[in-house]
C-alpha cells in the first residue's frame, strides 16, 4: 500500500478539543440538548456534536502559545455559555457527571453515531465521559509516529495533572480519573503498537485494519497517542476534562514544551514491557499525584511526583522566558499536589451536595457573571 498522506504542521503549534458537561439547570442532571445549544451557536469549526447528547465539544484554533490558546478557549466558552442559558443550560468540565445514570444517555443521531451505538452496544452510552485531547504540529509522520512511542512513559504526568473524574453514579470510585472505565473496552484502545515504527508501517497497519474490518476509518483508532494526518498533529487523549480553562491551555503547554524536549533529544524508541506501561497508567488514574512509577529507562521504582519533578528539571535548562511561565505554574501546581480530582473530593467531604458541586464547577468554568447573563442564571 502506498502511503498514507500526511499534512504537515508548524512545528510545535498546539490546539485542543474539550468535551464539556452539558448541564441541566433545574435538576443539576445532564441535559440531552446539544443539537439545539450547538445549532444555535452555528460555528462548526469551535463546537461541534458528541457521541452523547449531553457532551458538546468545545474546538480551539492552532496556536504557538498556551496564553493565545487560553484567550480564545474564553471567549468561545464564554459565548457558548450565553447560547446554552437560552435552554436553562450550563457548562463545566470534569471527566465524569457526578451522579448520572449511563442509561440516562441518548445517542447523538448521526450516522457515525449510530453505527458507534449499533457496533459497540451498551458501552457506547457508558462512554459518556469529558475529556481533554491535546493537538501538537508536528512535520512528518515519521515524527508523529516516533512521538506515539516515545510519549508514553510521560502520559501519567497528564493523567494525574487533569484528573477530574472521582465519583461515578454518586459513588467515591477512589480512583482520581475514573473516565477510562468507559473507554478501555473498545478494542483498539490503548498504545500504539510496538512493532509499527515508522509512517509506512503505520499505513500498512491502517490498510490491513480496514481491508479486515477492525476500523472503518483513522477514527476508530483510540489510542492515548495517536497521529491525525488530516491535522498533521499527534493528539494526546489520557486527560479528563480539566475544571478550569486556564489549566486545559497550560496543561497544552506542557505537551508542547514536551514534544519539543523529545524531538531535540531523539533517543532511541525502547522497547517496554506493557504490563509496565499499564502499571503506570493504572496507578495515575487510582493515586494521581501520589502514584508509584516504574522508571522502565532506568529500571527503578520511583514516585510519579519525582519523576515529574525531574521532567520539569530537564525542560527548564533549554527553556525561554514564556516557557518557563509554564514550567512555573505546574512546579508549584505539583508543590501543592491538589488535582481537580482532590478538589471534587474535598467538596463532597464538607458535605456539600451533588447540586451545589455541580454548581461549583460550572463556575469554575465560566466566570459567574457570565453564566446565564443573557438567560437564566443558577440560584
Amino acid at each position: 500500500m502506498s502511503e498514507l498522506p500526511f499534512k504537515s504542521s508548524p512545528i510545535h503549534s498546539i490546539g485542543t478539543e474539550l468535551e464539556l458537561q452539558l448541564i441541566d439547570l433545574e435538576g443539576f442532571d445532564l441535559s440531552s440538548k446539544g443539537i439545539e445549544v450547538i445549532s444555535r451557536y452555528c460555528d462548526e469549526q469551535h463546537v461541534k456534536k458528541e457521541l452523547s447528547l449531553s457532551t458538546i465539544e468545545m474546538s480551539s484554533s492552532v496556536h504557538a502559545t498556551p496564553f493565545t490558546l487560553f484567550t480564545e478557549l474564553n471567549t468561545i466558552a464564554r459565548n457558548l455559555s450565553e447560547v446554552a442559558a437560552c435552554y436553562n443550560c450550563g457548562l463545566c468540565g470534569g471527566g465524569r457527571h457526578i451522579s448520572n445514570h449511563w442509561t440516562n444517555q441518548t445517542i447523538t443521531p448521526t450516522q457515525r453515531y449510530r453505527e458507534i451505538h449499533q457496533r459497540y452496544g451498551f458501552l457506547a452510552k457508558l462512554s459518556c465521559v469529558f475529556g481533554q485531547h491535546i493537538h501538537i504540529g508536528v512535520r512528518t509522520g515519521d515524527d508523529a509516529i516516533y512521538l506515539c512511542h516515545v510519549l508514553t512513559p510521560y502520559l501519567p504526568h497528564f493523567i494525574a495533572l487533569t484528573a477530574s473524574s472521582p465519583f461515578y453514579q454518586s459513588e467515591d470510585t477512589l480512583f482520581d480519573s475514573s473516565r477510562f472505565s468507559a473507554l478501555n473496552s473498545f478494542y483498539t484502545f490503548g498504545i500504539i503498537d510496538h512493532t509499527i515504527a515508522t509512517w509506512n508501517d503505520f499505513s500498512d497497519y491502517v490498510e490491513a485494519a480496514i481491508r479486515l474490518g477492525v476500523i472503518k476509518c483513522l477514527k476508530d483508532i483510540y489510542w492515548e497517542v495517536r497521529p491525525k494526518p488530516e491535522f498533521g498533529t499527534i493528539e494526546i487523549r489520557v486527560c479528563d476534562t480539566p475544571l478550569t480553562l486556564l489549566h486545559a491551555a497550560m496543561v497544552c503547554g506542557y505537551a508542547q514544551l514536551l514534544v519539543k524536549h523529545v524531538l531535540k533529544k531523539r533517543v532511541p524508541i525502547e522497547s517496554v514491557y506493557t504490563s509496565f506501561v499499564n502499571s503506570n497508567t493504572f496507578n495515575a488514574q487510582r493515586y494521581g499525584f501520589k502514584a508509584d512509577y516504574i522508571d522502565s529507562t532506568r529500571a527503578i521504582k520511583t514516585t510519579l511526583k519525582s519523576h515529574m519533578e525531574e521532567t520539569f528539571n530537564n525542560i527548564w535548562q533549554d527553556a525561554d522566558t514564556y516557557e518557563k511561565k509554564v514550567l512555573r505554574y505546574f512546579k508549584i501546581y505539583l508543590d501543592h499536589a491538589v488535582n481537580d480530582a482532590d478538589f471534587l473530593r474535598g467538596m463532597a467531604h464538607q458535605g456539600m451536595s451533588e447540586s451545589s458541586i455541580v454548581r461549583t464547577m460550572m463556575n469554575l468554568f465560566i466566570l459567574p457573571d457570565y453564566i446565564g447573563s443573557k438567560g437564566n442564571t443558577p440560584q
